[in-house]
C-alpha cells in the first residue's frame, strides 16, 4: 500500500514538472517502468502550439482578401454613370441643333471638316452648346455624288433648331456619242424589174440599193405596167442597210372599171391618205375604184386638207389642195387646282377642280408660260406651242417648307442633228440647241421636238431610263420649197399698148 501511494506521487511529480519546464524530462526517473506514460502527454502539450499558430494565419488572410476586391470594383463602376450624368452640364447650361436637310439618305455631315453622322430619313439632327465653339461650315458628301458645302447662318440657341438644306447631285460618266453614219436601202420587187421611186424621185429598177442615206423615214414606191403600185415609208438608221420588199399585185381587169384621181398640193409633198391610207406624196395620181372616197392631205406646218370626191369609171379627175399655214394651238396646262396661269406675263386665269385649264386659238410659237400658288414655289418655263393639236403642259408645284420634295432618280437626253444648231423641245419645252447634253429627265416616254430654219420639224418619242443617258442621232430633211409663180409676161402689157394705138388710129380715120 504504502508502495502504490509513493508510485502515483513520483507521477504527478513528473508531470508538473514537464509543465513548468517545457517538456524538458532529464530526471532519473526515467528508468521508473512508467516512462512510457510519461511520453505520451509530452506529445500533446507540444502539438497543441503548432495548431494555435495556424489558427493565427487565418485572420490575416481574410480581411487582405475583402478589401481588395471592394476596393477594385467599386470605384470601376462609379466614374462610368458620372461621366454619363456630367454630358449635359458641358454645353454651357444650355442645348440648340443643327438640323442638316439632305436628298441623299446615308450621306455623312460634317462640321468645319468633322464628321457628325448620316442623313437618315431626309434630315440628321446634331446637338450642339450655344457657348461653345461656333460652327461656320456645314458640308456633305456621299461617294457618287458632287459634295456640297455651305455656311450656317448662325449659331442656335438654347432650345432653336438651325435648317440647313443641302442638295447633292449623281456624277454622270459623260456618254460618247458616236458619229452619224449613214444608211441605205435595199428594193426588190416581185414580180422583178419594177420602177422604184423614194420620196417621188425615180432611182431605178429594182432589184436596187439606193445608198448614203442619212438616217429618217423614206417614202418608197414600186410601180410596174399591169401591176398596183405599191408605196411604203422605210426607216432607215445609222450605218444599216433597210429593205423594201414590195408584193405587186396584177392591177383590175378591164371589165372592172377604176377611175383616177390627179392629186396636187401649194405646197408640194403634202402626204396624201385614201380613206385612211396612206398613198404616197402630191403632185401623184391615185386608182381607185367607183364611189365615195375620203381624201387628207397633211404637210408640217399647215393645216390638214380634207375632201371627198366621188370617183367614177373610166374617168380622170384633178384634185388641187391649197394648203393654208396653220396658225392656232391648243394648250392643256395640268397643275394644281387654284393655281393662277400667266403666259407672256398676261394672266389666263386660274386651274380649276379638275386639275386642267385649256386655252385656245394660242399663236404658234415659244410662249413664256408662269404659274403660282401661295405657300408653293412658282413654275416658269418656255414652251413651243404646235398649231393645230391640243399642246399639252405638266407644271408640278412644289410647297415651300422645311421639309423639302425629295428628288427622285432622274435620266437624260445627248441629242445631235444634221444640221446643228437646231432647236430642242422636249414635251414642248424649250431645252436648248443641238447637240445638247439634257439631265434631270423624269424615267419615262417624252416627246422630242427638233425645229430649224428651212426644214421640216422632226418629232419622236423616246424613252429615259433613271441614270442613264439616252443617246438621239437625228438628221433633219430640208423643206420642201412653194411652187412659184410664174411671172407675168412682157409681152401682154406691149399687146395691150399696140391693141390701144391700133383701135385710135382706126377711129381716127373713120372720123376724117
Amino acid at each position: 500500500m504504502i508502495l502504490m501511494i509513493l508510485i502515483l506521487c513520483a507521477v504527478c511529480t513528473i508531470i508538473v514538472s514537464a509543465e513548468n519546464i517545457g517538456g524538458d524530462i532529464t530526471s532519473p526517473v526515467t528508468e521508473v517502468p512508467t516512462a512510457e506514460p510519461t511520453f505520451k502527454p509530452v506529445t500533446e502539450p507540444t502539438t497543441m502550439p503548432t495548431f494555435v499558430t495556424r489558427e493565427t494565419t487565418v485572420p490575416t488572410t481574410e480581411p487582405t482578401f475583402k478589401p481588395v476586391t471592394q476596393a477594385t470594383t467599386v470605384p470601376t463602376r462609379i466614374p462610368t454613370t458620372e461621366i454619363t450624368i456630367t454630358i449635359e452640364p458641358t454645353l454651357g447650361g444650355g442645348k440648340g441643333w443643327i438640323d442638316t436637310y439632305g436628298n441623299v439618305n446615308g450621306a455623312t455631315v460634317y462640321f468645319d471638316g468633322v464628321p457628325q453622322g448620316t442623313i437618315s430619313g431626309g434630315i440628321l439632327s446634331v446637338a450642339v452648346s450655344p457657348t461653345g465653339t461656333p460652327v461656320r461650315t456645314v458640308s456633305v458628301s456621299k461617294s457618287g455624288f458632287t459634295p456640297w458645302s455651305g455656311p450656317l447662318s448662325h449659331m442656335p440657341v438654347s432650345g432653336e433648331h438651325v435648317a440647313v438644306y443641302a442638295t447633292i447631285n449623281p456624277i454622270y460618266t459623260p456618254t460618247t456619242v458616236p458619229p452619224v453614219q449613214n444608211g441605205a436601202i435595199y428594193a426588190q420587187s416581185s414580180p422583178a424589174g419594177a420602177a422604184i421611186y423614194m420620196n417621188g424621185n425615180y432611182y431605178g429598177y429594182s432589184p436596187i440599193t439606193i445608198p448614203n442615206l442619212p438616217p429618217g423615214t423614206y417614202s418608197m414606191k414600186a410601180s410596174i405596167s399591169g401591176y398596183t403600185p405599191d408605196t411604203q415609208l422605210i426607216n432607215v438608221y445609222s450605218g444599216q442597210t433597210a429593205t423594201y420588199y414590195p408584193t405587186l399585185q396584177p392591177s383590175p381587169p378591164a371589165p372592172r372599171s377604176t377611175g383616177t384621181v390627179s392629186v396636187s398640193s401649194n405646197p408640194d409633198h403634202a402626204s396624201i391618205y385614201v380613206d385612211g391610207s396612206y398613198q404616197g406624196t402630191a403632185p401623184m395620181t391615185v386608182t381607185l375604184y367607183p364611189g365615195s372616197h375620203a381624201f387628207r392631205l397633211t404637210l408640217p406646218g399647215y393645216s390638214d386638207y380634207t375632201t371627198t370626191i366621188y370617183v367614177n369609171a373610166n374617168t380622170n379627175q384633178k384634185l388641187n389642195a391649197n394648203m393654208a399655214t396653220a396658225i392656232f394651238g391648243t394648250v392643256a396646262i395640268t397643275s394644281l387646282p387654284g393655281a393662277s396661269v400667266f403666259m407672256d406675263s398676261n394672266a389666263q386665269g386660274q386651274i380649276p377642280p379638275s386639275g386642267t385649264l385649256t386655252l385656245y386659238n394660242i399663236p404658234m410659237g415659244n410662249h413664256l408660260f408662269k404659274l403660282t400658288a401661295s405657300g408653293y414655289n412658282e413654275w416658269m418655263n418656255t414652251v413651243y406651242i404646235q398649231p393645230n393639236i391640243v399642246n399639252p403642259i405638266n407644271a408640278p408645284l412644289t410647297p415651300v417648307g422645311l421639309n423639302p420634295t425629295p428628288i427622285p432618280a432622274t435620266g437624260g437626253f445627248n441629242i445631235v442633228s444634221t444640221p446643228t444648231g437646231a432647236e430642242v423641245y422636249i414635251d414642248n419645252l424649250f431645252k436648248g440647241y443641238t447637240p445638247a447634253t439634257l439631265d434631270g429627265i423624269s424615267p419615262g416616254s417624252h416627246q422630242v421636238l427638233l425645229k430649224y430654219t428651212d426644214y421640216v420639224d422632226y418629232s419622236t418619242i423616246a424613252s429615259v431610263t433613271a441614270g442613264q443617258v439616252t443617246p438621239l442621232a437625228i438628221s433633219m430633211q430640208p423643206a420642201p420649197s412653194p411652187t412659184p409663180k410664174s411671172a407675168p409676161s412682157f409681152l401682154i402689157p406691149i399687146g395691150a399698148c399696140v391693141a390701144i394705138l391700133a383701135i385710135g388710129i382706126t377711129t381716127r380715120r373713120l372720123r376724117q
